[in-house]
């Protein structure tokens, strides 16, 4: 394939990033929104490839960034799951030494999270009222950016008007995001808002950023990656142990 129908393929699968986001937001457990975030992640992981193997692309940072969504959607199951349930340590998890003692627990709590995720994904809003609000932000996001670049005197004029589809589905990805974050009851439906958030920020940076900023917008997602990770791994483990849950309203009261 040559440049133009790279990028055409490109803008294409993003905006199924905008589609599976819509379906994230509507879903009504978690292991559903696990589910579509991996979807999602390994989306971005094939839209940086495609867009590392244009002409003028710095390959070598794209290839970078390309792992980290990979990575992410790897491991943010994994994460997820031990701040479900609370990363509490039974005598089993304990004994290290203990091989078939640690594969029965660890069978055991992911069957225990599973349950836990197919009780929990609850939103603010009804069904259909979380689904026109998500479509209105989309709308929005798209008339924003295309206004951006196409019209007169657009503040970012000056730009290749390539990027408006980029642009469109990064704006609609982070206002998808932060709905998901306010409209979830639960701790880990917000997290993957949040990580919807980074998926906009990932696109940003290879579709929107100039080449010779690439290595930079790389750095700024590996430290964003890393306080994402940080998050799953000690905070929300820790909210868990002492209120008992993954709803809002259970970790909004301090607890002595």
């Amino acid at each position: 394939m040559d440049a133009s129908e790279l990028s055409e393929v490109s803008n294409l699968l993003s905006y199924l990033l905008v589609i599976v986001a819509l379906f994230i937001s509507a879903a009504s457990t978690l292991k559903l929104m696990v589910r579509l975030y991996r979807v999602q992640a390994s989306l971005l992981t094939l839209i940086v490839v495609l867009t590392a193997l244009e002409p003028g692309r710095t390959r070598l940072a794209l290839a970078f960034v390309a792992v980290l969504p990979m990575m992410l959607a790897v491991l943010v199951p994994t994460l997820l799951a031990r701040a479900s349930l609370g990363a509490r340590r039974s005598a089993a998890v304990a004994s290290r030494r203990d091989l078939a003692r640690r594969i029965a627990s660890q069978r055991g709590a992911v069957a225990r999270v599973e349950l836990t995720w197919l009780q929990n994904g609850g939103s603010r809003l009804a069904g259909g009222v979380s689904v026109t609000v998500d479509i209105v932000l989309i709308a929005a996001a798209f008339l924003v950016a295309y206004r951006l670049v196409y019209g007169p005197g657009g503040t970012l004029g000056a730009l290749d008007a390539s990027v408006a589809p980029s642009l469109a589905v990064t704006m609609a990805l982070v206002l998808q995001g932060l709905f998901t974050m306010t409209n979830k009851l639960d701790i880990i439906g917000q997290v993957i808002g949040l990580l919807v958030i980074e998926h906009g920020l990932f696109l940003a940076a290879v579709r929107i950023a100039p080449p010779p900023l690439t290595y930079l917008f790389v750095w700024s997602l590996f430290f964003y990656v890393l306080v994402s990770l940080t998050i799953l791994l000690w905070i929300l483990p820790e909210l868990h142990r002492a209120s008992g849950s993954i709803t809002v309203a259970e970790n909004s009261v301090l607890k002595g």
